[in-house]
């Protein structure tokens, strides 16, 4: 699963004001996530932070604001909660924290040699 990709809901007025699917979102190697928002959304994308993320991860939004490209180097295994700011209107708002987990790959079995 190198590649993963994040949709957003986002409504001021509802409980929770954002979903996030799938959350949380795993990688299996080094990759990118792309957090988009939900088909005929009119807010936009301001930021994104990860929680003790050191230099594993970068984000960024696209000039549009409609995703954020978060790189993964997969350096480390673990759980990473995020954070992504919206403007909605003249309002800033901020999730809360959705996860990123970085777990080692599945091994794949070695095939049984054929029987003679």
């Amino acid at each position: 699963m190198p590649d993963q990709t994040v949709t957003v809901t986002f409504n001021p007025t509802a409980n929770p004001q954002f979903t996030f699917a799938p959350d949380p979102v795993t990688m299996t190697a080094a990759g990118k996530i792309i957090i988009n928002r939900a088909g005929g959304s009119s807010w936009t994308f301001t930021g994104a932070s990860i929680t003790n993320a050191g230099s594993q991860f970068s984000a960024s939004p696209n000039n549009a604001g409609t995703s954020i490209n978060v790189d993964d180097a997969y350096t480390s295994m673990g759980n990473f909660c995020y954070t992504v700011t919206v403007q909605s209107g003249n309002t800033s708002y901020t999730s809360p924290d959705p996860t990123i987990v970085n777990e080692p790959p599945t091994p794949v079995p070695t095939p049984k040699p054929p029987k003679r």
